[in-house]
This record gives structure tokens, sequence and C-alpha cells, in this order.
């Protein structure tokens, strides 16, 4: 099973590592990690999202509450959470820009961020499951470009509510 956990640590060097380490230890394959300073340039703020069951999830989220640099550790419900990844994909294409990559881009509220003689660089936000489905159909309509380079953020999650 999925699971997105947020935690809150002192932005202070090694926390990253010293997290990240621990859930390797558990057995647990980060799938996306995401770290960032909050408004509070002293805390950060880690996602990492892991494939695991619940009694592994939560040792590990009791075993993180216990490093020393951890404010807060949550388990966020996905029903409960707003989720979001960031895609950059750049596209080389050899004559003209291909107007099916346009319309795929307006059908799925991407922006084209760059454009150049023989390349464009096309930026996504959105759920997994829409970043997923842009790509798969991007691939599908690679007949006159290819997808040259794939950059992925990973999930940066918030809890609904207060």
């Amino acid at each position: 099973m999925k699971h997105i956990i947020s935690v809150v640590v002192r932005n202070n060097s090694g926390v990253l590592a010293r997290v990240s380490s621990l859930f390797g230890r558990r057995g647990f394959n980060i799938d996306s990690l995401s770290v960032s300073a909050t408004d509070d340039p002293l805390i950060s703020r880690i996602t990492v999202v892991v494939n695991g069951d619940d009694n592994a999830l939560e040792q590990v989220v009791k075993q993180t509450a216990k490093l020393v640099d951890t404010i807060s550790v949550t388990a966020l419900r996905e029903e409960n959470t707003v989720a979001r990844e960031l895609l950059l994909v750049k596209i080389i294409f050899n004559a003209n820009i291909d107007k099916d990559v346009v319309s795929l881009c307006d059908r799925f509220g991407s922006m084209i961020l760059d454009i150049t003689d023989g390349s464009m660089i096309i930026e996504l936000t959105g759920t997994t499951y829409k970043i997923d489905e842009f790509m798969s159909e991007l691939m599908n309509h690679a007949t006159t470009f290819r997808i040259s380079k794939v950059c992925r953020t990973g999930i940066t999650a918030m809890e609904r509510g207060l």
C-alpha cells in the first residue's frame, strides 16, 4: 500500500540522510522524496512516499518521531491530502512543432516553457496519475518527435483543513 509521510524537521545538515536511512533500514523503498525549507528557514518539510504494510509504517513513523531533529511526523491519509508533482519534459522535433503536442498540452493544462529551433520544454503540475497519463499520451503521439529528457520532482503533499 502507498503511504505519504510528512516529516517536519529542523533544517540542519545530515537530517535528510538520517531520515531516509531510517526508512531504508526498516525495509521501505522510497518511491518519492521531496524536501524544502518552510516559511521558517530553520525548519524543513520532508515528504516521503513509500510502499509497505500498515504495521511497518506505524513503526517507522514512531522511530522517525524519535530522531533529535524531528519536530513532527504525520502519515497523511489520501482522502484528506492535496498531493502534487511537477514534470519537466524536453521533446526534440525534426521539422515544425507537432500540433498534436500543443493540443495535448492544452488538454492537460501544461505549459510550454521554452521553444527553440529543434526542441521544446513542457511543464505540468498535477497528481501522479495526471502526470503518468500525460506521459503515456505524449509517448503515444511520438511520431514526429522524440522525448529527450524527463524530470519529475516527486510528490509534495499537505493535509487539508486546519
